[in-house]
């Protein structure tokens, strides 16, 4: 993230902490089957997109909506050239391109990484991120890739998936934390990278390691 697109901390952390409710998404598609989850979060998709249109299109909507939002919106997201997507739209879209495309197990974790690891990465980098890495921070790098972890290991035990599928979600989990800190030079959202990144080595490598899910 460019020191030109960073918001306060204080409301990085705002920000941060009404994204960490996204965790409800992966929590809830546990319980159902993919087509129900797909017929809750499409509709939700279209509304979040349709409130990024009405942003751009609508300075009355706009008048309304930024005292609302307050500090937490980026520059890049309240000074608008070119229609411009806002996180809470990129969370909804790869919800469902994860969902529809990835098996379940693979979803979920993904999608967990992509919420608790982005905010871990996202707190510790402003606040100790002094080297540099790829886009981002070392330190920020290194928060995101440790709660990949613990979040690959707590659902390997929930899924009841032996170590072996551990060992591989933890060579995406990898794979994930350099996604994420690779978004600005690949020109992706890391909300829509990270969860894609990880399913699609996981689920590779399981299928070489036969490994069923």
């Amino acid at each position: 993230m460019s020191k030109f697109d960073q918001i306060t901390y204080i409301s990085e952390i705002r920000r941060k902490s009404i994204h960490i409710v996204s965790m409800l998404i992966p929590i809830i598609y546990y319980f159902i089957d993919t087509k129900t989850a797909l017929l809750i979060l499409f509709p939700m998709m279209v509304i979040t997109l349709l409130i990024d249109l009405a942003l751009f299109y609508s300075e009355t909507f706009r008048s309304i909506a930024y005292p609302i939002l307050g500090g937490m919106l980026r520059p890049h997201e309240r000074h608008r050239t070119s229609l411009v997507l806002n996180g809470a739209s990129w969370v909804m879209i790869a919800a469902c391109i994860t969902i529809a495309v990835f098996p379940k197990p693979l979803a979920i974790i993904g999608y967990s990484i992509v919420i608790l690891s982005d905010i871990a990465a996202a707190l510790i980098g402003r606040k100790y991120g002094k080297t540099p890495f790829l886009d981002k921070s070392l330190q920020g790098s290194i928060a995101f890739f440790i709660v990949a972890l613990i979040l690959s290991a707590t659902w390997t035990y929930i899924f009841h998936f032996t170590s072996q599928f551990f060992l591989l979600s933890m060579i995406g989990s990898l794979c994930a934390t350099i996604a994420e800190a690779s978004t600005t030079r690949l020109k992706l959202d890391d909300n829509l990278a990270v969860p894609i990144s990880f399913s699609a080595i996981t689920w590779l490598l399981c299928i070489l390691w036969s490994i069923t899910l």
